[in-house]
């Protein structure tokens, strides 16, 4: 063997060596990571803020978990049965929001104009961002306690979507009950140290109670079922001295209604009755004295539902998409208890 041969194969030991040395490492840092990259492409990460946070994935094969998801997941396939919409996987499936745009449609009855599939990722963000407002708007909740986001959505972090359906399907019923006390172990890691904590996120609550109290005040029956269903009869005179109570009350301001589906559906009239029985200006940007889109007549109802509220008068069984719907019980329901609290304004 010359000293040129003998040169090259140590040569190439050592190249071999080195590389054997660097695959090792590689190996050793996929190792110290896994535990908290598993389960990254099925429920991704929140970044905001100073950390990074991970689904655990002892709480991915948590049966309460997997149970809480299948059941949001079948309820939402239920829902979106005659949109041939089938979700298989929440949080690939939600990311984009064209399944929440149509999933809040049906619930809501609300119209969401933009409707294209979005094929870039700023697209698909600006879509989400959209439908996320809708849902917001709809769940009427308050900043601090909305726990998802667009980020968070968009990057399939399972905590945020479990968070907005479970919302979802507490404002608007959903026909099975959910796993109560369902928790999260989520890994926090410290983008600046890289040092990791666990930290516990609650998911759901009493859903026993949740259900037993949604389905309550759906069964329980008012004054105006029974007027409906059993004198019909009776129901022109109702309508008559509704009528009459909310024409003494709009005359101050040389308004007035002839009818109760249509007059009161776009929530103007609501709005003024409230502002006059409680003698105060409801500031003109704060809702639309003449809305034609149906975003507009729903934020106008819920203002008017939330003065309501405020004045201390007992919620209505209504939502604020059936009055915009024109629905004659719920509208009825809304002026009765409005002259229930200010008959003796009108004299």
């Amino acid at each position: 063997m010359t000293l040129l041969s003998t040169l090259l194969g140590r040569q190439k030991a050592g190249v071999a060596n080195a590389c054997k040395e660097v695959d090792e490492l590689e190996r050793e840092k996929e190792e110290a990571l896994r535990p908290l990259t598993s389960g990254i492409m099925e429920t991704g990460m929140d970044e905001s803020g100073d950390y990074k946070r991970q689904v655990s994935n002892e709480s991915l094969k948590d049966p309460q978990v997997q149970a809480l998801s299948q059941q949001l997941k079948e309820w939402i396939n239920d829902v979106l049965t005659d949109d041939h919409i089938v979700v298989k996987n929440l949080c690939e499936d939600l990311s984009d929001g064209q399944v929440l745009s149509a999933l809040i449609e049906k619930l809501a009855s609300a119209k969401i104009e933009h409707k294209e599939v979005a094929q870039s990722i700023a697209s698909q963000k600006a879509k989400l961002t959209e439908v996320l407002n809708q849902i917001n708007y709809h769940l009427q909740v308050a900043d601090d306690g909305i726990k998802w986001n667009v980020d968070n959505i968009h990057n399939k972090y399972l905590i945020s979507v479990l968070h907005l359906l479970v919302a979802l399907a507490r404002h608007y019923g959903i026909p099975r009950r959910l796993p109560s006390f369902v928790k999260i172990q989520v890994l926090q890691i410290t983008k600046a140290t890289q040092q990791t904590e666990t930290i516990t996120e609650q998911i759901t609550g009493d859903e026993e109670r949740e259900h037993y109290n949604f389905a309550a005040r759906q069964q329980e029956r008012d004054v105006f079922d029974t007027l409906f269903d059993s004198a019909p009869d009776k129901l022109n005179a109702v309508k008559g001295s509704l009528m009459a109570f909310a024409n003494k009350q709009l005359s101050q301001i040389n308004r007035g209604c002839s009818n109760i589906e249509e007059d009161f559906s776009n929530g103007v009239n609501l709005v003024v009755m409230m502002s006059l029985a409680e003698g105060y200006y409801v500031p003109m940007y704060s809702f639309s004295m003449e809305p034609t889109a149906y975003d507009h007549k729903l934020h106008n109802v819920t203002l008017a539902l939330n003065l309501m509220q405020e004045a201390g008068i007992p919620r209505p069984k209504c939502t604020a998409e059936s009055i915009v719907s024109k629905d004659l019980k719920s509208t009825l329901r809304v002026l009765y208890a409005i002259y229930s609290k200010y008959k003796h304004l009108v004299k």
